[in-house]
């Protein structure tokens, strides 16, 4: 009974210590010198006074609003002597504290999983801070456009789009198929859905840049490598190939680079599976996954005998922008429309042409595309995993190949031995999925 009493004022003092631990590791970062208002048992006691004041306005009306102004004094009194004496211009603290109260306020009203989670959100907000300014020196007005660019078909075009209209090739009155009345039944497209995935790639190769900007491209030729894998593993074997003919003594590091790229590559897809039809991932997982590992233990390999290379940037652009998303959601869509083409007169033999082909030079797409068949019909569950392995297979290939004739002599050998493994890993996969 009692335990359940306390119970909201226990968890008010503790998110409200986590956020002035937060506080005061960063005054002790920035100056040690610089006593500030605001540390552990600061927030705590403001996080208990707004939780106390939610409890006693049941009783007591108006003690919430006269014990957020008095906060709100704190705070305004903390800011004058911060710049006064410091000439500390900031109100982070300062809000900090109000948001504080707000979190013993919602405490109070049973709300723990939302104050946690604000508690948790501000707190990460707050020691990023470097992170996000070392971000904002490396951020282009080229990024920023980018950033609105794909703000607006995300939150303003996907949900103008209706998810229930489809246009089927019974739409189009002048084509006759004749013998095949089934073909009549086929979607052409789907915009929203179309969109959706367009918002998801874009979304995936956007975290990569953006993780790239905030750590910088110099931290070696392995993370930069790793990071570039998900923003365009093409690029990154590109670059690297080309840059190991002209510094041949780095061609170890550089396949480094092109492996871990490329396998960054296999998590991608079990990501993209995840969001649009989980139910392949525990097979799937197992191809995806044996190439993973396969790749990762290649590159833990030579990342042993390479040491700590630095190097240049890797030059990749923003990866969202309006023309390369709408020639994505093209592609999306004519894959789409050419695995249903073929299934209906080739049958499962007809799917895996199409992922084998469009898998040399996107398996992005084909991935979403058997993700959303098979959600649409459980039967084609089997299909789609070997549709999509088919498809890491044969891009896998199109990349090895491309370090093979890019690069020099050296990274040629070391790229196919891995490439080698990656895909007889995947090989091996594939065939214990077939046997389960």
């Amino acid at each position: 009974m009692y335990i359940k009493l306390f119970e909201p004022f226990i968890i008010a003092v503790l998110l409200g210590a986590l956020m002035g631990l937060e506080r005061a590791f960063a005054s002790r970062v920035d100056d040690a010198d610089i006593d500030i208002l605001g540390g552990v048992r600061t927030f705590s006691l403001i996080s208990l006074l707004g939780c106390i004041a939610a409890f006693l306005e049941s009783h007591l009306s108006g003690v919430l609003i006269i014990s957020f102004i008095g906060v709100l004094f704190l705070a305004g009194s903390s800011y004058f002597i911060s710049y006064s004496k410091h000439d500390e211009r900031g109100i982070t603290t300062e809000v900090s504290m109000l948001i504080c109260f707000t979190i013993g306020v919602l405490i109070q009203h049973n709300q723990y999983i939302l104050a946690t989670f604000i508690a948790i959100l501000v707190t990460l907000i707050l020691y990023l801070k470097s992170y996000m300014n070392r971000l904002i020196l490396r951020v282009e007005s080229e990024d920023i456009r980018a950033v609105l660019k794909f703000a607006i078909i995300t939150f303003i075009i996907l949900p103008v789009l209706d998810p229930d209209f489809a246009l089927y090739m019974k739409d189009i009155a002048f084509i006759d198929f004749g013998d095949v009345p089934d073909l009549l039944e086929i979607e052409l497209i789907n915009p929203h859905t179309v969109w959706l995935m367009v918002v998801l790639i874009s979304g995936i190769g956007f975290s990569g840049y953006l993780a790239i900007k905030i750590l910088g491209p110099r931290k070696g030729i392995g993370l930069t490598g790793l990071l570039g894998g998900l923003v365009s593993s093409t690029a990154t074997t590109i670059t690297f190939s080309k840059r190991s003919s002209e510094e041949k003594a780095l061609s170890l590091a550089f396949s480094l680079a092109i492996l871990l790229a490329c396998t960054t590559m296999f998590p991608r897809i079990l990501v993209e599976v995840l969001i649009i039809n989980a139910t392949l991932l525990p097979s799937l997982s197992i191809t995806m996954g044996t190439m993973t590992i396969s790749g990762l233990a290649i590159c833990f390999f030579i990342w042993k005998k390479t040491g700590r290379e630095t190097s240049e940037e890797v030059p990749l652009t923003n990866p969202f922008s309006i023309m390369p998303a709408v020639k994505f959601g093209i592609l999306y869509a004519v894959i789409v429309f050419l695995a249903r083409i073929m299934e209906a007169v080739a049958g499962d033999s007809g799917i895996y042409i199409v992922s084998v082909l469009s898998g040399l030079t996107d398996v992005d797409a084909i991935t979403l595309t058997m993700s959303q068949i098979s959600k649409q019909n459980p039967a084609k569950r089997d299909q789609a995993i070997i549709a999509i392995t088919l498809a890491a297979f044969s891009n896998t290939i199109m990349k090895a190949g491309m370090a093979s004739v890019l690069g020099s002599r050296d990274l040629r050998k070391t790229v196919l031995i891995g490439f080698g493994s990656i895909l007889f890993a995947g090989i091996g996969g594939l065939f214990l999925i077939m046997l389960l």
